[in-house]
């Protein structure tokens, strides 16, 4: 009798620690798939932002030309919605930021906004600026250097929409010059506007455009739309 509860008790024994063995391993074997469904999960995640980075729509800003406070741009008319990065370069005299305003506009007739911008740019320096337009319309860009933006120094992208094409940025041509020593020129960076009539950071000698009242000549009273 005595042997009999002796192989009872031994055999609940060894089926309790079956079942504990069996419970271990199904927790581990969770854990290990909780892990891999993790480790997949973030390098899904890792790829399609990569995907979505490499689908961004690039698009080559020239300051200063074809004047001084003008932009060129390689597009900027029915595009579509989607990432866009903008790789700008100054090729005036002057100082110039390039700014991308985020709220549609009907009409570019704003000279400050609230939207991405790129550092102030000297001559011959470059930076990208990447933004996501998520709706069609109509955006303004413009020079956010105090007094560029009234002058002239804006535009507009049409997204879903047209808009009247911006000046394209010439063929990149390979040409050998003789270096020559740059023009000297003088900058404002801050305050009121020079008494020639240049806005902040526009060289002296620029001319922004044509008014035919004399004040360029000093025959006339000088309204600020030109520069002498």
């Amino acid at each position: 009798m005595r042997r009999k509860v002796f192989f009872a008790v031994l055999l609940a024994s060894c089926i309790g620690l079956l079942a504990a063995g069996a419970v271990a391993s199904s927790a581990i074997f969770a854990t290990h798939a909780t892990t891999q469904t993790h480790s997949t999960h973030v390098t899904t995640r890792a790829t399609t932002h990569a995907k979505k980075a490499a689908k961004a729509t690039v698009i080559t800003v020239i300051e200063g030309k074809p004047s001084e406070l003008a932009f060129q741009l390689s597009k900027s008319t029915k595009l579509k919605v989607g990432t866009y990065t903008f790789k700008v370069t100054n090729k005036g005299l002057g100082f110039h930021t390039f700014k991308f305003c985020t709220a549609p506009v009907k009409t570019a007739t704003k000279n400050t906004c609230v939207g991405k911008v790129t550092k102030v740019l000297h001559p011959g320096q470059s930076a990208t600026l990447t933004v996501k337009i998520k709706k069609a319309g109509k955006y303004e860009y413009l020079c956010s250097v105090p007094g560029h933006a009234a002058a002239g120094m804006k535009g507009l992208i049409g997204v879903g929409v047209a808009v009247k094409a911006a000046p394209r940025p010439p063929a990149t041509t390979t040409t050998t010059t003789t270096p020559t020593a740059p023009p000297t020129t003088t900058t404002t960076a801050s305050g009121p506007p020079t008494a020639n009539g240049c806005p902040y950071g526009t060289p002296a000698g620029t001319t922004i455009g044509s008014d035919e009242d004399g004040d360029e000549s000093g025959t006339g009273a000088d309204d600020h739309d030109g520069c002498l």
